[in-house]
């Protein structure tokens, strides 16, 4: 049975319940761990980030990164963040109902992307790249570097689909 949790940090987006289940029946819903992490540390509220590359972060532990969420001025649909993945480090395996776009800050590494029962398709990406994640596309991002952190900047429709009651995301079960 599904539980209905109503979030609030003053943002209107938030201002709504979600859904602490899975989709799927074998995945494992990371949205109570997302929430309790977004209000713990609340999107800044900004017109302009400056120097992607040195913007604070603060540890993501339930996604094996560090990360920061942004609210740009204005904007009712997109929310950027930046996460960054340490020296050999990987991201969860994880999906979700928005669309993404990824922007590599600096380092290099690779993504692991795909749908059920479907080949992964193995994105290799460095400083300057950007790629997509599919709508609801399992995937995994890998630093190959023993030396170098990983920065990347995501840009999801996030406020969007929390409007319309959609927000999910789940981690793959094996993991």
């Amino acid at each position: 049975m599904s539980e209905e949790k109503k979030v609030s940090d003053g943002d209107w987006a938030a201002d709504i319940s979600y859904r602490d289940q899975p989709l799927s029946e074998t995945a494992i819903s990371e949205m109570k761990d997302r929430e309790e992490w977004n209000i713990k540390n609340p999107a800044n509220e900004v017109t302009i980030v400056k120097n992607l590359r040195d913007t604070e972060l603060v540890p993501r532990e339930y996604r094996n990164t560090k990360a920061r969420f942004m609210k740009l001025t204005g904007e009712r649909r997109l929310q950027p963040h930046l996460s960054e993945l340490p020296p050999l480090g990987k991201s969860t395996n994880h999906r979700h109902t928005t669309e993404a776009v990824i922007y590599i800050i600096k380092g290099s590494g690779y993504s692991n992307i795909g749908y059920e029962d479907e080949p992964l398709q193995k994105v290799e990406w460095e400083e300057g790249d950007l790629f997509g994640i599919p709508l609801w596309a399992w995937h995994q991002h890998i630093n190959t570097s023993e030396t170098e952190t990983v920065r990347y900047l995501a840009v999801q429709d996030t406020f969007m689909v929390k409007a319309l009651g959609l927000h999910q995301i789940e981690r793959h079960p094996q993991q």
